[in-house]
This record gives structure tokens, sequence and C-alpha cells, in this order.
């Protein structure tokens, strides 16, 4: 099963705005890291779940750049050259009051993984890192700036120092933010029938709510790196793949069973980010929109129901 997750080309997809440096998005391999440059509009968004890592550095910043932490609002002042770091896989929503201009560097699970594994010379299990909304952090400022200039230059030797670069940003990734999970892979525990059973049950009953890595990790007292680890162990997916099913499973149910509940209430209630966002999935995975299910499946049952 494939997860529905954010790649770097669209990301102008869920934030209005333009591409103000093309980059090295088009470009770069998806095992590596690449750059592009964008200008958004004031907005208020939900992000949906990366699939990498990202970095954006502010060249222009906001006094009001709220974001929302799973419970409420938080308000930070963002000044130029200043940076937030994003996690993989993990939706967030934020907001900002006036047209701001970013540069964004996407980093790539494998690489951090590869790079991480070198640095601690043994085979590193998972790395995660929370969303940072603002971090005031000269070096990785620099670091990314200079990325940003050789993968622009074109000058003989760029690509060499942009690679030594990416592999700088990752170390310092690794040693300021990320937490890695280095446990032998003999040392692997495997979720008890009674944690699992408990994991189901608050998945199920908070579909209509955010569902965090942290959340799921604390209700089986597993950090969130190991967790992670664990959970594909055993589930044979990562934990946003399998709660994605989970809501597709519970829109499957309401839109078999209810006929005039509109698609946007039964969107909101499955907990996806919007109508959209359920209609992407539903066309992904079942080859029809969440209307063409409804209408297929409440006629069989109207139609057995009838014959009875």
């Amino acid at each position: 099963m494939s997860a529905i997750l954010l790649t770097p080309e669209k990301m102008l997809d869920v934030i209005p705005g333009e591409v103000t440096i093309k980059g090295t998005v088009e470009t770069a391999p998806d095992n590596g890291m690449s750059i592009r440059g964008y200008r958004f509009d004031k907005t208020e968004v939900s992000i949906p779940g990366m699939r990498d890592y990202e970095l954006v550095r502010w060249k222009s910043g906001t006094s009001n750049l709220g974001f929302h932490d799973g419970k409420q609002w938080q308000k930070w002042s963002v000044g130029d050259n200043d940076v937030t770091i994003l996690t993989r896989g993990e939706s967030s929503r934020w907001y900002w009051m006036n047209d701001i201009e970013v540069s964004h560097i996407y980093i790539s699970q494998a690489m951090m993984a590869k790079v991480a594994n070198e640095v601690f010379q043994q085979d590193v299990g998972g790395v995660f890192v929370d969303h940072c909304p603002m971090v005031n952090d000269a070096k990785l400022s620099r670091l990314m700036a200079a990325y940003e200039m050789e993968c622009l230059s074109g000058e003989p030797g760029s690509r060499i120092f942009a690679q030594t670069l990416e592999i700088q940003i990752c170390i310092h990734l690794l040693r300021q933010y990320v937490r890695c999970d280095r446990r032998d892979s003999d040392q692997a525990s495997r979720l008890t029938n009674m944690k699992r059973d408990q994991l189901q049950q608050y998945i199920d009953s908070h579909l209509s709510c955010p569902i965090s890595v942290k959340d799921m990790a604390a209700i089986v007292d597993l950090s969130p790196s190991y967790f992670v680890r664990v959970f594909g162990a055993v589930y044979g997916v990562s934990p946003h793949q399998y709660v994605q099913s989970r809501r597709l499973k519970k829109a499957e149910r309401i839109l078999s069973t209810v006929r005039d509940v509109p698609l946007k209430a039964v969107a909101m209630d499955c907990g996806f980010s919007d109508q959209s966002h359920m209609t992407r999935l539903f066309q992904e995975k079942l080859s029809m929109t969440p209307k063409q299910y409804r209408e297929r499946n409440v006629s069989r049952l109207f139609c057995s129901g009838a014959l009875q």
C-alpha cells in the first residue's frame, strides 16, 4: 500500500504561490537532497504528511507565523535567515499574515538514514524529528544558503561542493535536532496483543482528529522513533499509511449505509484534511470517487432491502 505523501514538485498544489528558484527538485534523485525557492501568498493551510524532511530558510520573515501543535495555535515571529524544520509523514497546520519568500531544502529519508549510519557507525533503525516552527540557528542557515548558491552556480566543482554541503547539513541536523533509534536489531520488541488492541482502539476512536506518531507511541509506551520501527515490523506499513487506511475504511462504511450526509461532513468525520483529500484517496485505492462509491453501494443496499 502506497502512502499519499506530498512530494516536493507538488508543493504549489497545497500552498498558493509561485516558484522563484527552480532549483534541483526536478533533477535530484528521490533518495537525495533538493532545493527550490518560493513566494507564498498570505494564507492558512493544512500541509499533508510529506515524503521528505523539509528545511525552510526565510528570506523575508513575518511577525505572525501560526503553527497548530494539535491542541492549540502557537504564534511565532520569524526574521530573515531564520529556519523552520518539518518532519516527514506528519501533517501540520500553518498560517502567515503576509506574503513571504522562502527557500526549501528537501531531504529524503534514505539520505538521512545513510548519513546517520555513517555518523554512528552502526545500523540506525529510524530517525525522528519534531516540527520546529522557528529555530534561530545561524550555522544551519549559512549551510543552507551556501548549498543554494552551489546548486545554482554552475561553476566547476559546484556539484561536488554541493554534495559535501548536503552531508554537513545532515550531520548538523543529526547533532542538534534528530533523534535516532540505535537499538540492535535483535533487541527490537514486537507490540504485545494487548498493546495492539489499545493502539487500534485509540486510532479508531480518534480518526476525526489529527493523529501523530508521538501520540500513538505514547499509547504503547515507546519513543516515537522506535515506535515507527516496531510498527513497520508488525504491520508492514508506516503509521501514516495505516491511519489513512482506517480513515478510508470508515468513510466506506458511512457511504455504504447513509445517503444524505454531505461528502464534506464525511471527510471531516473521517479525519481527512478536506473533501478533495478524501476523493484523491478513493480514486487511488478504489478507482472511483466517494460519490460513485456511495451511489453503487447504497443502491445495492436499497435493492437488497426491496427484495426482502
